[in-house]
Protein backbone atom coordinates (compact mmCIF):
# COMPACT_ATOMS: atom_id res chain seq x y z
CA UNK A 1 0.00 0.00 0.00
CA UNK A 2 1.88 3.44 -0.94
CA UNK A 3 1.96 6.12 1.79
CA UNK A 4 -0.04 9.30 1.37
CA UNK A 5 1.01 11.96 -0.36
CA UNK A 6 1.00 15.62 2.26
CA UNK A 7 0.59 18.49 -0.21
CA UNK A 8 0.79 20.83 3.02
CA UNK A 9 2.51 19.91 5.67
CA UNK A 10 3.29 22.56 8.74
CA UNK A 11 5.79 22.28 11.50
CA UNK A 12 5.77 24.43 14.25
CA UNK A 13 4.23 27.33 13.35
CA UNK A 14 4.14 29.65 16.43
CA UNK A 15 2.28 33.49 15.81
CA UNK A 16 3.15 35.87 18.53
CA UNK A 17 1.31 39.48 18.36
CA UNK A 18 1.62 42.00 21.29
CA UNK A 19 1.02 40.81 24.53
CA UNK A 20 -0.63 37.85 22.85
CA UNK A 21 0.35 34.41 21.43
CA UNK A 22 -2.16 33.39 18.66
CA UNK A 23 -0.42 30.02 17.55
CA UNK A 24 1.89 27.86 19.63
CA UNK A 25 4.01 25.37 17.96
CA UNK A 26 1.09 23.79 15.94
CA UNK A 27 2.25 21.12 13.17
CA UNK A 28 -0.13 19.70 10.83
CA UNK A 29 -0.40 17.85 7.81
CA UNK A 30 -3.13 17.53 4.80
CA UNK A 31 -3.21 14.54 2.46
CA UNK A 32 -3.41 14.35 -1.20
CA UNK A 33 -7.32 13.68 -1.76
CA UNK A 34 -8.50 13.72 1.73
CA UNK A 35 -11.14 16.55 2.96
CA UNK A 36 -8.60 17.41 6.32
CA UNK A 37 -11.46 19.01 8.92
CA UNK A 38 -10.00 22.26 11.37
CA UNK A 39 -12.36 22.88 14.10
CA UNK A 40 -12.20 25.18 17.53
CA UNK A 41 -13.96 27.62 18.73
CA UNK A 42 -13.72 31.05 17.72
CA UNK A 43 -10.72 32.81 19.12
CA UNK A 44 -9.31 29.39 19.31
CA UNK A 45 -6.23 30.49 16.29
CA UNK A 46 -7.95 28.58 13.20
CA UNK A 47 -8.03 31.97 11.58
CA UNK A 48 -4.46 32.94 12.35
CA UNK A 49 -3.16 29.62 11.38
CA UNK A 50 -5.06 29.96 7.59
CA UNK A 51 -3.80 33.93 7.36
CA UNK A 52 -0.67 32.38 7.82
CA UNK A 53 -0.56 29.57 5.31
CA UNK A 54 -1.72 32.23 3.16
CA UNK A 55 1.38 34.73 3.76
CA UNK A 56 -1.23 37.53 5.23
CA UNK A 57 0.43 37.02 8.31
CA UNK A 58 4.55 36.01 8.99
CA UNK A 59 4.61 32.88 11.97
CA UNK A 60 7.45 33.27 14.33
CA UNK A 61 10.89 31.98 13.79
CA UNK A 62 11.28 28.17 13.29
CA UNK A 63 8.33 27.84 11.53
CA UNK A 64 8.29 24.93 8.29
CA UNK A 65 5.92 25.00 6.02
CA UNK A 66 5.90 23.01 2.79
CA UNK A 67 2.75 23.32 -0.04
CA UNK A 68 2.69 20.70 -2.95
CA UNK A 69 7.01 19.78 -2.50
CA UNK A 70 7.85 23.39 -2.02
CA UNK A 71 9.00 24.29 1.32
CA UNK A 72 8.10 27.83 1.37
CA UNK A 73 10.41 30.48 3.26
CA UNK A 74 9.88 32.39 6.32
CA UNK A 75 8.36 35.34 4.85
CA UNK A 76 6.23 34.91 1.93
CA UNK A 77 3.35 36.82 0.11
CA UNK A 78 -0.82 35.82 -0.56
CA UNK A 79 0.92 35.73 -4.21
CA UNK A 80 3.64 33.11 -3.59
CA UNK A 81 0.78 30.54 -1.76
CA UNK A 82 -1.37 30.53 -4.80
CA UNK A 83 2.13 30.28 -7.14
CA UNK A 84 2.93 27.09 -4.68
CA UNK A 85 -0.85 25.98 -5.67
CA UNK A 86 -2.68 26.75 -2.74
CA UNK A 87 -6.42 28.44 -3.35
CA UNK A 88 -8.34 29.61 -0.53
CA UNK A 89 -12.19 30.62 -0.29
CA UNK A 90 -13.32 32.58 2.82
CA UNK A 91 -16.42 32.73 4.07
CA UNK A 92 -17.56 36.44 2.95
CA UNK A 93 -17.16 35.10 -0.93
CA UNK A 94 -15.83 38.76 -1.93
CA UNK A 95 -17.73 38.36 -5.43
CA UNK A 96 -18.44 41.61 -7.26
CA UNK A 97 -22.47 41.20 -7.63
CA UNK A 98 -22.73 43.24 -10.90
CA UNK A 99 -20.02 41.21 -12.80
CA UNK A 100 -20.05 38.36 -14.57
CA UNK A 101 -18.87 34.75 -13.51
CA UNK A 102 -16.34 34.48 -15.86
CA UNK A 103 -15.26 38.37 -14.74
CA UNK A 104 -14.96 37.19 -11.34
CA UNK A 105 -12.89 34.33 -12.18
CA UNK A 106 -10.94 36.62 -13.96
CA UNK A 107 -10.05 38.83 -11.25
CA UNK A 108 -8.53 35.76 -9.36
CA UNK A 109 -6.44 34.28 -11.85
CA UNK A 110 -5.85 37.64 -14.29
CA UNK A 111 -7.45 38.34 -17.63
CA UNK A 112 -6.66 36.65 -20.47
CA UNK A 113 -5.57 39.31 -22.98
CA UNK A 114 -4.02 39.78 -26.72
CA UNK A 115 -1.80 42.79 -27.93
CA UNK A 116 -3.55 44.71 -25.24
CA UNK A 117 -7.45 43.80 -25.59
CA UNK A 118 -9.09 41.19 -23.21
CA UNK A 119 -10.41 37.73 -25.09
CA UNK A 120 -13.52 37.59 -23.60
CA UNK A 121 -14.57 34.14 -25.24
CA UNK A 122 -11.05 32.79 -23.64
CA UNK A 123 -12.07 33.74 -20.34
CA UNK A 124 -15.36 32.69 -20.62
CA UNK A 125 -13.94 29.12 -21.49
CA UNK A 126 -10.94 28.85 -18.47
CA UNK A 127 -14.25 29.75 -16.08
CA UNK A 128 -16.66 26.97 -17.49
CA UNK A 129 -13.85 24.39 -17.22
CA UNK A 130 -13.14 25.22 -13.73
CA UNK A 131 -17.03 25.26 -13.44
CA UNK A 132 -17.45 21.95 -15.09
CA UNK A 133 -15.26 20.09 -11.71
CA UNK A 134 -18.42 21.30 -10.36
CA UNK A 135 -21.47 21.30 -12.47
CA UNK A 136 -22.63 21.90 -15.70
CA UNK A 137 -25.54 24.78 -14.67
CA UNK A 138 -23.71 27.99 -14.38
CA UNK A 139 -23.42 30.07 -17.33
CA UNK A 140 -20.14 32.11 -17.25
CA UNK A 141 -21.59 34.85 -18.68
CA UNK A 142 -24.46 34.88 -16.12
CA UNK A 143 -24.54 38.26 -13.13
CA UNK A 144 -23.06 37.00 -10.04
CA UNK A 145 -26.21 38.78 -8.49
CA UNK A 146 -28.76 36.10 -10.45
CA UNK A 147 -27.26 32.67 -9.21
CA UNK A 148 -28.22 30.99 -5.80
CA UNK A 149 -26.51 31.41 -2.67
CA UNK A 150 -25.16 27.79 -3.24
CA UNK A 151 -24.04 28.16 -7.41
CA UNK A 152 -22.17 31.54 -5.71
CA UNK A 153 -20.13 29.43 -3.16
CA UNK A 154 -19.70 27.29 -6.39
CA UNK A 155 -17.97 30.06 -8.48
CA UNK A 156 -16.12 31.37 -5.37
CA UNK A 157 -14.68 27.75 -4.97
CA UNK A 158 -13.94 27.92 -8.43
CA UNK A 159 -12.42 31.30 -8.05
CA UNK A 160 -9.72 29.95 -5.75
CA UNK A 161 -9.10 26.79 -7.06
CA UNK A 162 -6.71 26.29 -10.02
CA UNK A 163 -7.27 23.66 -13.31
CA UNK A 164 -5.18 20.42 -11.91
CA UNK A 165 -3.21 21.31 -14.80
CA UNK A 166 -2.20 24.58 -13.43
CA UNK A 167 -0.53 23.03 -10.41
CA UNK A 168 -3.85 23.21 -7.80
CA UNK A 169 -2.40 21.06 -4.81
CA UNK A 170 -4.88 22.41 -2.36
CA UNK A 171 -8.15 24.13 -1.23
CA UNK A 172 -8.60 25.74 2.25
CA UNK A 173 -12.82 26.35 2.96
CA UNK A 174 -13.54 28.54 5.86
CA UNK A 175 -17.18 28.06 6.48
CA UNK A 176 -18.98 27.29 2.72
CA UNK A 177 -22.33 26.64 3.84
CA UNK A 178 -22.47 29.48 6.57
CA UNK A 179 -25.05 30.57 4.31
CA UNK A 180 -26.55 27.85 2.80
CA UNK A 181 -29.95 25.86 3.37
CA UNK A 182 -29.49 22.12 4.31
CA UNK A 183 -30.38 21.30 0.56
CA UNK A 184 -27.59 23.06 -0.69
CA UNK A 185 -25.43 21.87 1.47
CA UNK A 186 -25.44 18.64 -0.26
CA UNK A 187 -24.46 20.20 -3.69
CA UNK A 188 -21.29 21.50 -2.31
CA UNK A 189 -20.12 18.60 -0.92
CA UNK A 190 -21.08 17.00 -4.08
CA UNK A 191 -18.50 19.23 -5.61
CA UNK A 192 -15.97 18.96 -2.71
CA UNK A 193 -15.71 14.89 -3.56
CA UNK A 194 -15.01 15.81 -7.01
CA UNK A 195 -12.13 17.85 -6.38
CA UNK A 196 -10.78 15.51 -4.18
CA UNK A 197 -10.75 12.68 -6.80
CA UNK A 198 -8.48 14.64 -9.03
CA UNK A 199 -5.85 14.54 -5.48
CA UNK A 200 -6.32 18.23 -4.60
CA UNK A 201 -6.61 18.16 -0.84
CA UNK A 202 -8.71 20.20 1.21
CA UNK A 203 -9.21 22.06 4.38
CA UNK A 204 -12.57 22.29 5.47
CA UNK A 205 -13.16 24.72 8.56
CA UNK A 206 -16.72 24.51 9.87
CA UNK A 207 -18.44 24.64 13.18
CA UNK A 208 -21.02 22.24 12.28
CA UNK A 209 -20.30 18.58 13.30
CA UNK A 210 -22.76 16.81 11.50
CA UNK A 211 -20.76 18.47 8.23
CA UNK A 212 -17.44 17.53 9.99
CA UNK A 213 -18.90 13.77 10.02
CA UNK A 214 -20.04 13.85 6.66
CA UNK A 215 -17.32 15.06 4.72
CA UNK A 216 -13.85 14.71 6.15
CA UNK A 217 -11.68 12.29 6.24
CA UNK A 218 -9.50 13.47 9.50
CA UNK A 219 -9.89 15.88 11.80
CA UNK A 220 -7.44 18.30 13.86
CA UNK A 221 -8.79 20.41 17.28
CA UNK A 222 -7.42 23.14 17.88
CA UNK A 223 -7.71 24.96 21.13
CA UNK A 224 -6.09 28.10 22.53
CA UNK A 225 -3.79 28.23 19.75
CA UNK A 226 -2.37 24.65 20.23
CA UNK A 227 -3.11 21.43 18.42
CA UNK A 228 -5.27 19.43 20.69
CA UNK A 229 -5.19 16.21 18.35
CA UNK A 230 -5.75 14.96 14.64
CA UNK A 231 -8.09 12.08 14.35
CA UNK A 232 -9.35 10.04 11.52
CA UNK A 233 -13.03 11.08 11.53
CA UNK A 234 -13.90 6.55 12.31
CA UNK A 235 -12.13 7.19 15.31
CA UNK A 236 -13.89 9.50 17.31
CA UNK A 237 -17.70 10.45 18.37
CA UNK A 238 -19.55 13.77 18.24
CA UNK A 239 -19.10 13.78 21.83
CA UNK A 240 -15.69 13.40 22.17
CA UNK A 241 -15.18 15.46 19.72
CA UNK A 242 -16.75 18.40 21.58
CA UNK A 243 -15.37 17.67 24.80
CA UNK A 244 -12.15 18.00 22.71
CA UNK A 245 -13.11 21.10 21.30
CA UNK A 246 -14.06 22.82 24.87
CA UNK A 247 -11.37 21.63 26.82
CA UNK A 248 -14.18 19.75 29.79
CA UNK A 249 -16.01 16.83 30.11
CA UNK A 250 -19.94 17.22 29.34
CA UNK A 251 -22.21 15.83 31.49
CA UNK A 252 -25.18 16.67 28.99
CA UNK A 253 -24.40 18.27 25.72
CA UNK A 254 -28.24 20.12 25.98
CA UNK A 255 -29.13 19.95 29.09
CA UNK A 256 -33.54 19.05 29.02
CA UNK A 257 -35.44 22.13 29.16
CA UNK A 258 -36.76 22.41 32.81
CA UNK A 259 -39.98 24.76 31.93
CA UNK A 260 -43.83 24.45 32.26
CA UNK A 261 -45.72 22.89 29.64
CA UNK A 262 -48.20 25.29 30.28
CA UNK A 263 -47.88 28.80 29.08
CA UNK A 264 -49.90 31.72 29.06
CA UNK A 265 -50.08 33.28 25.89
CA UNK A 266 -47.92 36.70 25.33
CA UNK A 267 -47.62 36.98 21.71
CA UNK A 268 -50.72 36.45 19.17
CA UNK A 269 -50.28 36.69 15.12
CA UNK A 270 -53.48 36.54 13.65
CA UNK A 271 -53.75 36.10 9.82
CA UNK A 272 -50.29 38.20 9.58
CA UNK A 273 -49.06 38.39 5.69
CA UNK A 274 -45.93 40.46 3.90
CA UNK A 275 -44.49 40.20 0.45
CA UNK A 276 -43.94 36.34 1.47
CA UNK A 277 -45.88 35.78 4.66
CA UNK A 278 -49.21 34.44 3.99
CA UNK A 279 -52.14 34.44 7.12
CA UNK A 280 -49.99 33.16 9.67
CA UNK A 281 -51.46 32.67 12.72
CA UNK A 282 -50.07 31.70 15.93
CA UNK A 283 -49.07 32.34 19.85
CA UNK A 284 -46.25 32.30 21.45
CA UNK A 285 -46.43 31.70 25.36
CA UNK A 286 -44.78 33.20 28.75
CA UNK A 287 -41.81 30.96 29.22
CA UNK A 288 -42.44 28.94 26.10
CA UNK A 289 -39.25 28.62 23.07
CA UNK A 290 -40.69 28.30 19.79
CA UNK A 291 -39.23 27.27 16.86
CA UNK A 292 -39.28 28.37 13.20
CA UNK A 293 -38.02 26.16 10.52
CA UNK A 294 -38.44 26.33 6.62
CA UNK A 295 -35.90 27.06 3.43
CA UNK A 296 -33.98 30.87 3.29
CA UNK A 297 -37.32 31.74 0.99
CA UNK A 298 -40.01 30.09 2.81
CA UNK A 299 -40.44 33.79 4.69
CA UNK A 300 -39.23 32.79 8.24
CA UNK A 301 -36.62 36.16 8.02
CA UNK A 302 -39.64 38.23 7.22
CA UNK A 303 -42.03 36.82 9.53
CA UNK A 304 -39.26 37.95 12.38
CA UNK A 305 -39.55 41.44 10.61
CA UNK A 306 -43.05 41.61 10.16
CA UNK A 307 -43.36 41.42 14.10
CA UNK A 308 -40.95 43.56 14.85
CA UNK A 309 -41.82 46.21 12.41
CA UNK A 310 -38.44 46.32 10.34
CA UNK A 311 -41.28 45.43 7.63
CA UNK A 312 -45.07 46.82 7.11
CA UNK A 313 -47.26 43.70 7.19
CA UNK A 314 -50.22 44.14 4.33
CA UNK A 315 -52.72 42.05 6.59
CA UNK A 316 -53.15 40.98 9.90
CA UNK A 317 -53.28 41.61 13.37
CA UNK A 318 -49.90 41.21 15.97
CA UNK A 319 -50.95 41.97 19.40
CA UNK A 320 -48.03 41.26 22.39
CA UNK A 321 -49.57 41.02 26.39
CA UNK A 322 -52.92 42.31 25.34
CA UNK A 323 -51.12 45.42 23.84
CA UNK A 324 -52.28 45.79 19.95
CA UNK A 325 -49.70 46.39 17.20
CA UNK A 326 -51.01 47.58 14.03
CA UNK A 327 -48.72 49.69 11.95
CA UNK A 328 -45.60 49.56 14.16
CA UNK A 329 -42.06 50.20 13.93
CA UNK A 330 -38.73 48.89 15.81
CA UNK A 331 -38.68 51.82 18.37
CA UNK A 332 -42.77 50.86 19.03
CA UNK A 333 -41.56 47.34 19.37
CA UNK A 334 -39.26 47.88 21.74
CA UNK A 335 -40.88 49.76 23.74
CA UNK A 336 -43.65 47.30 23.66
CA UNK A 337 -41.31 44.62 25.08
CA UNK A 338 -39.81 42.89 21.95
CA UNK A 339 -36.44 42.27 21.50
CA UNK A 340 -34.77 41.23 17.53
CA UNK A 341 -31.33 39.55 16.67
CA UNK A 342 -31.51 39.33 13.18
CA UNK A 343 -29.33 36.59 10.97
CA UNK A 344 -26.82 39.16 10.17
CA UNK A 345 -25.46 40.29 13.19
CA UNK A 346 -22.56 42.32 11.33
CA UNK A 347 -24.79 44.23 8.63
CA UNK A 348 -27.88 44.29 10.96
CA UNK A 349 -27.16 43.98 14.45
CA UNK A 350 -23.76 45.83 15.08
CA UNK A 351 -21.59 48.43 14.24
CA UNK A 352 -18.29 47.05 13.23
CA UNK A 353 -16.29 50.26 13.61
CA UNK A 354 -18.07 51.61 17.29
CA UNK A 355 -16.24 49.99 20.36
CA UNK A 356 -17.86 46.77 22.24
CA UNK A 357 -19.08 49.03 24.46
CA UNK A 358 -20.99 51.57 22.13
CA UNK A 359 -22.84 48.19 20.94
CA UNK A 360 -23.49 46.82 24.35
CA UNK A 361 -25.17 50.29 25.48
CA UNK A 362 -26.65 51.51 22.20
CA UNK A 363 -30.40 49.80 22.63
CA UNK A 364 -30.28 51.11 26.31
CA UNK A 365 -28.27 54.42 26.25
CA UNK A 366 -31.01 56.27 28.35
CA UNK A 367 -30.33 54.41 31.11
CA UNK A 368 -26.81 56.29 30.89
CA UNK A 369 -28.07 59.67 30.36
CA UNK A 370 -28.55 62.52 32.75
CA UNK A 371 -29.09 66.29 31.20
CA UNK A 372 -28.51 65.42 28.33
CA UNK A 373 -25.08 63.78 28.87
CA UNK A 374 -23.74 60.12 28.97
CA UNK A 375 -22.56 58.73 32.50
CA UNK A 376 -19.87 57.70 31.39
CA UNK A 377 -18.63 55.42 34.65
CA UNK A 378 -21.90 54.39 35.03
CA UNK A 379 -21.74 53.08 31.67
CA UNK A 380 -18.73 51.49 31.67
CA UNK A 381 -19.30 49.91 34.72
CA UNK A 382 -22.70 48.16 33.42
CA UNK A 383 -20.43 47.23 30.73
CA UNK A 384 -18.35 45.54 32.74
CA UNK A 385 -20.66 43.42 34.20
CA UNK A 386 -22.74 42.34 31.21
CA UNK A 387 -19.38 41.06 29.45
CA UNK A 388 -18.82 38.76 32.70
CA UNK A 389 -22.33 37.55 32.58
CA UNK A 390 -22.28 36.62 28.80
CA UNK A 391 -18.86 35.86 28.65
CA UNK A 392 -17.68 38.15 26.05
CA UNK A 393 -14.02 37.97 25.56
CA UNK A 394 -11.73 39.51 25.67
CA UNK A 395 -12.96 41.72 28.52
CA UNK A 396 -11.73 45.09 26.61
CA UNK A 397 -14.93 47.23 26.48
CA UNK A 398 -12.60 49.85 24.14
CA UNK A 399 -11.98 47.49 21.25
CA UNK A 400 -13.53 47.75 18.42
CA UNK A 401 -16.39 45.51 17.97
CA UNK A 402 -15.20 44.01 14.19
CA UNK A 403 -12.19 42.52 15.60
CA UNK A 404 -14.13 40.03 18.25
CA UNK A 405 -14.37 36.79 17.01
CA UNK A 406 -17.66 35.50 15.11
CA UNK A 407 -18.92 33.56 18.51
CA UNK A 408 -17.86 36.81 20.74
CA UNK A 409 -19.94 39.50 18.85
CA UNK A 410 -22.93 37.06 18.74
CA UNK A 411 -22.40 37.08 22.60
CA UNK A 412 -21.96 41.00 22.54
CA UNK A 413 -25.37 41.59 20.92
CA UNK A 414 -27.62 39.28 22.50
CA UNK A 415 -25.65 41.01 25.64
CA UNK A 416 -26.77 44.28 24.21
CA UNK A 417 -30.67 43.10 23.81
CA UNK A 418 -30.93 41.51 27.08
CA UNK A 419 -29.99 44.58 28.82
CA UNK A 420 -33.39 45.57 27.89
CA UNK A 421 -35.04 42.63 29.60
CA UNK A 422 -37.75 42.10 26.82
CA UNK A 423 -40.83 40.13 27.35
CA UNK A 424 -40.01 39.13 23.77
CA UNK A 425 -37.34 37.86 22.35
CA UNK A 426 -37.05 37.19 18.59
CA UNK A 427 -33.85 35.35 17.45
CA UNK A 428 -32.85 35.00 13.46
CA UNK A 429 -30.28 32.12 13.03
CA UNK A 430 -28.78 32.43 17.07
CA UNK A 431 -25.72 30.48 16.57
CA UNK A 432 -24.92 31.01 12.85
CA UNK A 433 -21.19 30.74 12.35
CA UNK A 434 -20.39 30.23 16.23
CA UNK A 435 -18.24 27.75 17.52
CA UNK A 436 -19.27 24.85 19.79
CA UNK A 437 -18.81 26.40 23.05
CA UNK A 438 -20.06 29.75 22.19
CA UNK A 439 -23.62 28.19 20.89
CA UNK A 440 -23.47 26.18 23.74
CA UNK A 441 -23.41 29.50 26.01
CA UNK A 442 -26.42 31.03 23.83
CA UNK A 443 -28.45 28.14 24.22
CA UNK A 444 -28.36 28.56 28.14
CA UNK A 445 -29.34 31.70 28.25
CA UNK A 446 -31.94 30.87 26.08
CA UNK A 447 -33.19 28.59 28.58
CA UNK A 448 -32.18 30.99 31.52
CA UNK A 449 -34.52 33.59 29.61
CA UNK A 450 -37.30 31.52 29.32
CA UNK A 451 -37.30 30.29 32.71
CA UNK A 452 -37.86 33.94 33.55
CA UNK A 453 -41.19 33.74 31.94
CA UNK A 454 -40.07 35.66 28.65
CA UNK A 455 -41.14 34.22 25.29
CA UNK A 456 -38.82 32.79 22.36
CA UNK A 457 -39.49 33.03 18.73
CA UNK A 458 -36.32 31.46 17.07
CA UNK A 459 -35.70 30.53 13.44
CA UNK A 460 -32.88 28.03 13.44
CA UNK A 461 -31.04 25.90 10.67
CA UNK A 462 -29.87 23.64 12.61
CA UNK A 463 -32.67 21.19 13.28
CA UNK A 464 -31.38 19.50 15.92
CA UNK A 465 -31.21 22.41 17.95
CA UNK A 466 -34.76 23.55 17.10
CA UNK A 467 -36.10 19.64 18.60
CA UNK A 468 -34.08 19.83 21.81
CA UNK A 469 -35.03 23.43 22.53
CA UNK A 470 -38.04 24.22 21.19
CA UNK A 471 -41.31 23.33 23.06
CA UNK A 472 -43.28 24.15 19.57
CA UNK A 473 -41.71 24.18 16.00
CA UNK A 474 -44.11 25.98 13.18
CA UNK A 475 -43.00 25.14 10.04
CA UNK A 476 -43.33 27.42 6.97
CA UNK A 477 -43.61 26.33 3.48
CA UNK A 478 -43.88 28.74 0.40
CA UNK A 479 -44.58 31.47 3.00
CA UNK A 480 -47.62 29.69 5.00
CA UNK A 481 -47.32 28.12 8.59
CA UNK A 482 -47.88 23.94 7.21
CA UNK A 483 -48.05 22.61 10.90
CA UNK A 484 -47.02 23.02 14.29
CA UNK A 485 -44.87 20.37 16.04
CA UNK A 486 -44.72 19.48 19.94
CA UNK A 487 -44.18 16.60 21.61
CA UNK A 488 -42.73 13.06 20.00
CA UNK A 489 -43.39 15.06 16.32
CA UNK A 490 -40.32 17.34 17.08
CA UNK A 491 -38.05 15.26 14.85
CA UNK A 492 -35.39 16.66 12.30
CA UNK A 493 -37.19 13.78 9.50
CA UNK A 494 -40.64 14.86 10.43
CA UNK A 495 -39.52 18.88 9.71
CA UNK A 496 -37.92 18.01 6.69
CA UNK A 497 -41.07 16.22 4.62
CA UNK A 498 -42.75 19.46 5.78
CA UNK A 499 -40.26 21.70 4.39
CA UNK A 500 -39.95 19.92 1.08
CA UNK A 501 -43.17 17.94 0.56
CA UNK A 502 -45.70 20.02 2.98
CA UNK A 503 -48.85 19.05 4.59
CA UNK A 504 -49.39 16.08 2.96
CA UNK A 505 -45.64 14.18 3.75
CA UNK A 506 -46.65 11.23 5.41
Amino acid sequence: MSTPVDVLRIEGLSKTFPGQRALDDVSIDVRAGEVHALIGENGSGKSTLIKCLAGVYTPDPGARITIGGTEMGDSYSPSEAIKAGCGFVHQDLGLVPTLSVAENIALSHGYRTSLGRILWRSNAERAAKLLRVFTDDIDPNALISSLSAAKQTLVGIARGLRDASEGAKLLVLDEPTASLPEGEVRALFAAVRRVTKAGIGIVYVSHRLNEIFEIADRVTVIRDGRVVGTWAIDEIDERTLIEKIVGRSLEKFYPPATRTTDHEALLRVEHLSGSRVQDASFTVGRGEVVGVAGLLASGRSELARLIFGAQTATAGEIELDGISLRGHEPREAMQAGIAFIPQERRRAGSHGSMTVRENITLSSIDDFVTGGRIRSRKEAKAVTVTMDTFDVRPRDPERRFETLSGGNQQKAVFAKWMRRHPKLLILDEPVQGVDVGSAMQIYEQIEEIAAQGAGILMIDSELEDLCRLCDRILVLRNGRIVDELKGDARTKERILELIYIGKEAA
